[in-house]
């Protein structure tokens, strides 16, 4: 038997999901493996899935949770027993005992990676990876990341400065706006009032706060926005582009990114992985949870009563073993 988290409709995390108890998982398919899930990173688009609003909308029954490490436990021969790193397909999400995923998205964790910090890694710093690249940050360039006491905010943070740019962030309050310094940030504003003349900002919050922040960048600016935590932003009038020479950038990392671009994303785990090991970034976990409290851990990251990243611990694991 085993336990999976399930929405049968949508709604808030805490109204919709329900632990559920099933039969064994049938056989993986042609080209997939099985798991036998470690940890789970939550993120704001598992609560954007649980209320119909994520760009990709599967369908209910769906399960949550698309940054998996864990162990394989069926399939191709060659591939059982490895410790990987995944990205679960919608709508069969990590957060149960096991899940079932295509070969293709699973990458090998290595022995000096854990697998809490490993299931920090995939959405927020590729994400925050591929939005610097689209980006094309340079060195000395200044970045604005916004909510960057968050999961994606302080891996931009701290990727803006492994890039040698100077980043400035913002944040709700004095405490999380200690912490975006304590990552590496040079200032650490409001959201209501931070400078101008950016060359980059970083935006996974949306709302109004995507539209004033177009008229603080500085000539051929570049807004990068990767989510829309606040709500959809305002319409944006092309002019204010225009005057700026400035580009506004979509970047949606897991519904695309490892079906469309494969070898950049195994390049970029490479990095990270690298960079990890030399202590060079330190993924931001300040909290981890029992597959149980995942519904309530969901509602608080919803509510931004978290800081940094959650972890759903779902089978124990040892240092033999992983």
């Amino acid at each position: 038997m085993i336990r999976r988290l399930i929405a049968t409709s949508e709604g808030e995390p805490q109204d919709v999901l329900r632990l559920a108890t099933l039969d064994d998982d049938p056989p993986p398919g042609p080209g997939q493996v099985t798991l036998a899930v470690h940890a789970v990173g939550l993120n704001f688009l598992d609560v954007s899935l649980c209320r119909g609003e994520y760009p990709v909308r599967p369908d209910p029954p769906m399960t949550p949770g698309v940054e998996a490490a864990g162990r394989v436990i069926d399939g191709p021969a060659e591939w059982i027993g490895r410790e990987v790193v995944a990205c679960p397909a919608l709508p069969h999400g990590a957060l149960g005992d096991t899940v079932t995923i295509d070969a293709d998205l699973v990458v090998e964790r290595p022995s000096d990676v854990d697998p809490i910090t490993a299931a920090a890694l995939p959405v927020t710093y590729q994400t925050s990876w591929f939005a610097l690249e689209r980006a094309r940050l340079k060195p000395g360039e200044t970045v604005l990341v916004h909510a960057g006491a968050g999961g994606v905010g302080i891996a931009t943070i701290q990727l803006a400065v492994a890039r040698g740019a100077r980043v400035i962030a913002t944040a709700g309050s004095p405490e999380k706006r200690d912490i975006c310094l304590a990552q590496g940030a040079a200032e650490a504003w409001g959201y209501e009032d931070f400078p101008g003349d950016l060359d980059v900002v970083i935006d996974p919050v949306g709302g109004d706060l995507l539209s004033r922040s177009i008229d603080r960048l500085a000539f051929e600016g570049r807004l990068v926005s990767v989510g829309m935590a606040a709500g959809p932003p305002p319409p944006v009038d092309p002019a204010r582009l225009i005057a700026r020479n400035a580009d506004l950038i979509g970047v949606s990392w897991g519904s695309r990114y490892p079906w469309a671009r494969p070898a950049e994303v195994r390049a970029a785990y490479d990095e990270l992985f690298r960079r990890c090991a030399a202590g060079e970034l330190r993924p931001p976990v300040t909290r981890v949870v029992s597959l149980e409290e995942a519904p309530a851990a969901l509602a608080d990251l919803a509510a931004r009563r978290t800081t940094g990243k959650v972890i759903v611990q779902v089978n124990r694991f040892n240092e033999e073993a992983s």
